[in-house]
């Protein structure tokens, strides 16, 4: 009797087993599959493949509660002047751009066998476009539904701060008190020799090597009426922030393009294309290229739009820089800043790692500058000069250390050199020579190859990497202190503008 009760027995836990097998194994999750949990699984499943094979896409910052949402640091500070629905489903759906673009750069730089391991597309090999459609997909089923949470509004406060580019723990171990007096000692004198330059009449500048001039190969220039209209009809919009289409914006970006006065002495003074060789970083001097994008601060409260003229050399070299700053990879960033009726308010001037800034403002419009207590004053070696029509904005740079000695306007430049205007973004897909792309920056916003002695020296002042050459979004610009040259209120924190009818 017992035996013929177990002869029932062990069919039933034979496909109970079978049952529970067949619920761990992994099976492609359905196109069709419309769930919110299936397409939180996705964003997991994709998270872990970025994260694995190390392609974050940095330049904005992930919220971790909402992973069809990134940020900066203006969207982040905008928040706090939203004050009608319209604004803030603007503010909402610009989040999830920013994420779409990222996705989008990510997915372009997961490799094939990455590609074709996610198991969310109904598919025998899912490909690059099927894994974008449904990004898309899961993006808008998400957002759509964690709007009607009651409490989404107060978890996406809580998640949505950008974190600094400073480490306290970092500063901590290495004795900032104590480093802050040689490291304000060092800044002012690197200071005073940035001044003298300057102060020095272009024609007794030291030369190392020749002159050469870069200048935009596409000579466009607005006036003031087209750029005033055009940016009256960029800020059209709930948020009243100057956003500038695909077309528009290249014009605009072309308009303020400077000219590059360099001195050239080698061949890691010759600016270039970057490109990927032997899966190493390199600049192709015989095609000169500045990188642009747009970015937003404020202007006495008011959302303004920026342009950003990126240029890279093969390395910083020679006998000018210091030994602990020399290394693979160097650069400089020009940023034009325009006032609401699209006029150039200030320009500044970083190297990419986000070292050695300085300001040039419009003298007509400022006030005074903000005397900082404890650190530097922000460093404004000179007003911006007035830019007669048909000319444009341009730096003198030196040889080897590149650094930023004079900007002037300059007309017509005989014998001067062109270069192409790229987007910022192909940066950030790269291709090699077999097809496949690959981001400059790493998952940490920092340029792969370029590492600085410096960081071993200057460690106790909290910047991961210091000396390195940074992804937009992640330039420490004040040793003392915990600034970004991405912040929104940089300038009304640091000038005192004159008030303007």
């Amino acid at each position: 009797m017992e035996l013929c009760r177990f002869r029932f027995i062990f069919p039933i836990f034979f496909l109970l087993s079978l049952l529970g097998c067949a619920s761990l194994s992994t099976r492609p999750i359905p196109i069709t599959s419309n769930s919110v949990e299936v397409c939180q699984a996705f964003f997991s499943q994709m998270e872990d493949s970025v994260k694995e094979a190390g392609v974050r896409e940095a330049s904005n910052v992930l919220i971790s509660r909402f992973p069809y949402l990134r940020t900066n640091r203006f969207l982040s500070a905008l928040k706090h002047r939203i004050k009608e629905e319209k604004q803030r489903d603007q503010w909402l759906q610009w989040m999830r751009t920013l994420d779409l673009e990222a996705r989008e750069k990510e997915i372009s730089n997961l490799s094939d066998e990455r590609v074709l391991s996610l198991q969310a597309i109904e598919t025998v090999q899912p490909n690059r476009r099927e894994v974008r459609a449904r990004i898309e997909f899961c993006s808008k089923k998400l957002f759509h539904h964690d709007k009607t949470l009651p409490n989404f509004n107060t978890l996406l406060a809580s998640n949505d701060e950008v974190p600094d580019e400073y480490s306290l723990w970092r500063r901590a171990i290495g004795f900032y008190p104590l480093m802050v007096i040689p490291v304000a000692i060092a800044t002012h004198n690197a200071q005073v020799k940035s001044r003298s330059w300057f102060e020095t009449s272009l024609d007794d500048l030291p030369m190392t090597g020749q002159l050469r001039t870069y200048v935009p190969s596409e000579n466009l220039f607005l006036d003031e009426k087209t750029i005033q209209e055009i940016m009256d009809q960029f800020r059209k919009n709930p948020l009243d922030v100057p956003l500038p289409d695909e077309t528009q914006g290249k014009k605009l970006a072309w308009s303020f393009a400077p000219v590059i006065v360099q001195d050239i002495a080698a061949l890691y003074d010759r600016i270039g294309k970057v490109l990927w060789k032997d899966d190493h970083l390199k600049t192709d001097s015989e095609t000169p290229v500045v990188y642009y994008y747009f970015s937003h601060a404020f202007l006495k409260e008011k959302p303004i739009l920026q342009i950003n003229y990126v240029i890279w050399y093969s390395e910083r070299a020679g006998r000018m820089p210091p030994s602990i700053e020399k290394g693979h990879m160097d650069g400089l960033t020009l940023r034009v800043s325009l006032d609401p009726q699209g006029r150039p308010f200030m320009t500044d001037v970083m190297n990419n790692c986000g070292c050695y800034h300085l300001f040039a403002p419009a003298k007509e419009q400022i006030e005074r500058i903000v005397s900082k207590r404890l650190k530097p004053d922000p460093f404004v070696p000179q007003w911006l000069p007035v830019i007669p029509s048909g000319n444009r904005l341009g730096i003198r740079v030196n040889s080897g250390w590149h650094q930023v000695e004079r900007i002037v306007a300059i007309g017509e430049s005989p014998d001067s050199i062109p270069y192409e205007l790229l987007p910022y973004g192909d940066l950030e897909t790269l291709p090699h020579g077999d097809g496949r792309t690959e981001s400059i920056f790493d998952g940490k916003g920092i340029v792969k190859g370029s590492q600085r002695p410096e960081r071993f020296i200057l460690f106790s002042m909290g910047i991961p990497q210091i000396g390195s050459m940074r992804q937009r979004g992640h330039h420490a610009i004040d040793l003392i202190g915990r600034i970004h040259f991405d912040d929104p209120n940089l300038f009304d924190d640091d000038f005192i503008f004159k008030e303007t009818e």
